[in-house]
């Protein structure tokens, strides 16, 4: 099997319902926080394009619930997402990425948690078995921090534009509705 980088971001719900696709199928990726289209790009925000939005508000559910997992709008909505992808970064290196990534994208999106709440994080941490004081010490990391910076140039590399996105070879798979095809592709 090739190796596949996996970009996530705990600001999307279909983020999530990649990364179960991932799980369901026991794939064993590289996770990469997507904090952000390549340098120079911009971004176009889908809460700020209504029609966009209004689609969401249907489309989210109806596939988060086609999966069979619980959905509840975050509230807060608009969170600083650094201390979740700083422990996600973390939990990678710890052999716990996946779990630890699950963990926090289902608090948010299943639960309506605030995962920029260390308390929350600390609970993620502790359902996979990977310890907070491991997630505390992410914060203040300067290996971490220079990972996150790597991931970014890696973002630019791999011309990735949203998520969930995966890379595996020269195959590129945009959406949650691709990844039943990297699964495929994967195991093939």
């Amino acid at each position: 099997m090739s190796s596949i980088r996996v970009y996530h971001a705990f600001r999307s719900p279909y983020s999530r319902l990649g990364l179960h696709i991932i799980d369901r199928a026991g794939l064993d990726v590289e996770l990469i926080a997507f904090t952000g289209p390549p340098d120079g790009v911009t971004f176009s925000d889908p809460t700020e394009n209504k029609p966009k939005l209004a689609y969401y508000g249907l489309d989210a559910p109806r596939m988060t619930m086609r999966m069979g997992l619980p959905i509840t709008l975050p509230n807060p909505f608009g969170v600083d997402f650094g201390p979740a992808n700083k422990g996600a970064v973390a939990a990678m290196r710890d052999g716990k990425g996946l779990a630890f990534t699950l963990s926090v994208a289902d608090a948010r999106w299943g639960e309506g948690k605030n995962v920029s709440d260390m308390s929350v994080l600390e609970a993620c941490a502790g359902q996979c078995g990977w310890s907070a004081e491991a997630l505390h010490s992410a914060q203040e990391d300067t290996d971490i921090a220079a990972t996150l910076q790597k991931q970014r140039a890696q973002i630019t590399e791999d011309g990735v534009f949203g998520v969930p996105f995966a890379v595996m070879g020269a195959s590129k798979y945009w959406g949650h509705d691709r990844f039943d095809l990297l699964v495929e592709d994967a195991k093939g």
